[in-house]
């Protein structure tokens, strides 16, 4: 599959299969289980109004690092279609009217967020503190400028960056540390630099 590269710590810690079907078997858990991860981390949250902070972006960021950019966006691509299809994964839960709910935006950033971490991490961007840092700083650009666009269209553009940036800053920036502690160091653990 496009995407695998020896810079993704996934793919040096867990062995790839010999046979074809249990390598597509292996892909597809790998996905499944990181559109799991985010439903999981969008249930930790605190409600502060239109859009509630949650530890979602810290799974899109890590599902990028460490899968790369085709599975993790695949990843975070199945998380959007599950719970548009009405699976409880979003912070305020699932269905198809969640296409006019106002985080909505944020959710299909997510997709983009674990392309282009993912594209960085395939090029080692991932191994040490400062590049991992500017990955995640990067990264979450994709899912501010579509959240940001479309929340606009509920609260107005005057309004956009007091409700929906601002209050996330400290957050963020809590995510993107522990993340950039975390995959660098990972590297070193298991010797994979």
């Amino acid at each position: 599959m496009k995407g695998i590269s020896k810079n993704l710590l996934v793919d040096w810690t867990i062995p790839s299969p010999q046979t074809k079907s249990l390598k597509i078997a292996k892909e597809i858990l790998l996905i499944f289980s990181f559109a799991f991860f985010t439903a999981i981390c969008a249930k930790i949250k605190i409600e502060i109004g239109v859009v509630p902070i949650t530890a979602q972006t810290l799974a899109v960021l890590l599902s990028g690092a460490l899968l790369g950019s085709l599975r993790g966006a695949l990843s975070q691509f199945l998380y959007l279609l599950l719970g548009l299809f009405g699976a409880p994964f979003f912070a305020r839960g699932g269905g198809i009217s969640y296409l006019l709910s106002p985080t909505f935006g944020y959710i299909v950033g997510f997709v983009f967020c674990a392309y282009f971490v993912g594209y960085l991490a395939e090029r080692g961007w991932t191994k040490n503190y400062f590049s991992t840092f500017l990955a995640f700083i990067l990264g979450n650009l994709f899912v501010y400028i579509p959240g940001l666009f479309y929340l606009a269209s509920f609260v107005g553009f005057e309004k956009v960056f007091q409700i929906g940036f601002l209050p996330f800053i400290p957050g963020d920036l809590f995510k993107i540390l522990l993340a950039t502690y975390l995959l660098p160091t990972l590297w070193k653990i298991f010797r994979c630099k």
